[in-house]
């Protein structure tokens, strides 16, 4: 479970090496030796765990800052969980009555999934904090769970059976990635079960340090799909499958009876393009004449091959051409809420990844990732910011 205090061994296998600085964008950004993962876990020993140096708001706001985007823990040769001890602290920090108002109105907000206006709502009320630019991301005219729902079967032979977890980001801003990931899974002989009362995956609430929020969301959720007989749960967000694959199991106790059902669910997540990869495609695409570049989101450690999948995947398309990034795992600052909590942060992480984004050619920017969908397609206006499966819809004519 993330309490803080079970990872004080934990914390001392960091060797102050500052390997991992080379790939923390708040570091890369700001050049401050705060931002590095050793310093910000040296702050959370003394103040949060030792208590030697008050809890300071400047301490607040150096731990606030880290995106949680797990490339110092990706990159960290002693195994430390640097973001879960981040998470851990900002639990610590909401149960002390310093996590902040902002913390608070963005963990709680966006992560209703059953209100229709949720994500509106709190991109206007950000605004009104002054913690948000007008970035915001538009609400589709319908969500994908008012056009979605229930079982859709394949024309010919059902050759395997999935149950499909829609994300906050596709359901409320991208539904044409739920609909591409349904009509690409049918045409494949893959059946898909959409089930009702799923809700957020609870990694924005546990961001903000929200642990009860967060578990209220992963029960629901682990209940829903262990009753589920199938071969694989899939999704099109990174973050989710993250959430699933890593952080569910550590908001319940160890010895929680949940844990059991959550091992089980667990084992069975996939992102999408990673899920089709690996089973192989039983129907061969069309040609598309499209070259596309690939931008791998920040939430890929949990899976080995999630981010080749589209690589391998759309070179099956004919006539489809990868033009790579120079830097294609290079971070673009989204990072859930933190654009919207930390903008000027965000903003400089952003224009740094907008100039291998403009110096590459290509037609469609390709990403698993909803956040980073947006918020590369808020400056990227010459070119579509998509989904790898909608090329993969496409060349299959759906």
């Amino acid at each position: 479970m993330l309490r803080l205090e079970d990872y004080e061994k934990i914390i001392e296998k960091c060797s102050h090496c500052s390997y991992c600085q080379s790939t923390c964008p708040s570091y890369l950004t700001e050049q401050s030796e705060s931002s590095v993962a050793k310093n910000r876990l040296l702050i959370i020993k003394e103040t949060l765990m030792h208590k030697n140096l008050p809890f300071t708001p400047r301490a607040q706001e150096i731990l606030d800052n880290c995106l949680l985007c797990t490339n110092c823990t990706q990159t960290c040769s002693s195994k430390v969980p640097i973001d879960d001890i981040i998470i851990a602290a900002r639990i610590k920090m909401g149960q002390k009555g310093v996590g902040g108002i902002k913390q608070f109105v963005m963990g709680k907000m966006l992560t209703q999934r059953g209100l229709t206006g949720a994500l509106g709502k709190a991109g206007s009320l950000a605004q009104k904090l002054g913690i948000a630019t007008k970035e915001i991301p538009q609400l589709a005219s319908k969500s994908f769970d008012k056009m979605y729902s229930g079982t859709y079967t394949p024309a010919g032979t059902i050759k395997k059976r999935v149950a499909y977890f829609v994300g906050c980001g596709t359901n409320f801003i991208f539904p044409d990635t739920g609909e591409a990931v349904v009509k690409v899974l049918n045409h494949n002989g893959i059946e898909v079960i959409i089930p009702e009362g799923q809700v957020c995956c609870g990694i924005p609430a546990l961001g903000e340090g929200d642990l009860e929020g967060a578990r209220s969301m992963v029960e629901t959720n682990i209940k829903l799909f262990a009753e589920l007989d199938v071969d694989a749960i899939v999704t099109d967000c990174t973050s989710c499958g993250m959430m699933f694959k890593e952080k569910a199991a550590k908001c319940l106790p160890d010895d929680d009876p949940l844990q059991e059902k959550i091992a089980a669910v667990t084992a069975k997540i996939w992102e999408v393009t990673d899920y089709l990869q690996n089973q192989g495609l039983e129907a061969a695409p069309g040609p598309l004449d499209v070259t596309w570049s690939y931008h791998v989101p920040c939430h890929r450690g949990w899976s080995p091959t999630v981010k080749d999948a589209p690589r391998q995947l759309l070179a099956q398309i004919p006539d489809a051409k990868l033009r790579e990034f120079d830097n294609p795992e290079q971070c673009c600052g989204g990072a859930g809420t933190y654009f919207m909590e930390h903008r000027e942060i965000a903003e400089k992480i952003r224009a740094s990844r907008l100039e291998d984004v403009n110096n590459t050619v290509s037609d469609v920017i390709l990403t698993q990732c909803p956040v980073c969908r947006f918020y590369i397609g808020f400056q990227v206006m010459d070119r579509e910011v998509t989904h790898p499966i909608k090329i993969l819809a496409r060349a299959y004519g759906l």
